[in-house]
């Protein structure tokens, strides 16, 4: 009987341990599953994203502060906003109002912080995740869509995607293809249910 207790007290803690592990690192190691209703947005293709402003370039960045992908680049879109702020318009889109307060808090309190009603704005940019980059074009294009990195922490700098794209984009370049690694998402899965602020630019 005791060897039995002992069993079963090891079998719910190695199960307790492989649940943490599962929660808070191994399930965002996977694509995020994609939405049935998903529709993929190319490259090149327009945003119906009204009213933009003309003639601006915008970088959305999809953030969301239960998800620890999304906690995991802070301090890389922080950097990316310090050198590219003056350059393009920079915008924080959050699914829940409630989220407002806490990206203030770990990106900045002075930035441009949107809530994406009923998900409309991820949605125009084929976004289903966060943490991910949108980056629109003048022409009101979709210039890049994707991932920060392909490492959670953005620390290898030759797969910083999205500040890759925005170089190319800041010096007159077509957009770069960096096939999947940059494209597939991975992360959290977005939540815009029961939201009530619109989302306006």
């Amino acid at each position: 009987m005791r060897i039995a207790l002992v069993i079963l007290s090891l079998v719910v803690c190695g199960g307790g341990i492989a649940g943490f592990f599962w929660n808070q690192d191994l399930k965002y190691s996977i694509p995020t599953p994609v939405p049935m209703d998903y529709k993929e947005v190319a490259v090149g293709q327009a945003i119906a994203v009204s009213p933009l402003a003309s003639n601006q370039a915008y970088f959305l960045h999809f953030y969301s502060a239960d998800c620890p992908c999304s906690r995991f680049n802070a301090r890389h879109v922080k950097s990316l906003i310090r050198s590219y702020g003056d350059s393009l318009q920079i915008v924080i889109i959050v699914a829940s109002a409630d989220d407002i307060e806490k990206a203030k808090k770990e990106l900045g309190s002075d930035l441009d912080i949107r809530v994406d009603t009923n998900g409309s704005i991820a949605k125009a940019c084929g976004v289903y995740s966060t943490p991910q980059a949108a980056i629109i074009d003048r022409e009101g294009k979709l210039y890049y869509r994707g991932n920060y990195n392909q490492s959670r922490y953005c620390t290898v700098r030759a797969t910083n995607f999205a500040e890759l794209s925005l170089i190319a984009l800041l010096n007159h370049q077509p957009s770069p293809s960096f096939g999947l690694l940059a494209t597939q998402s991975y992360g959290c899965p977005i939540d815009n249910k029961n939201n009530a602020v619109l989302f306006n630019f």
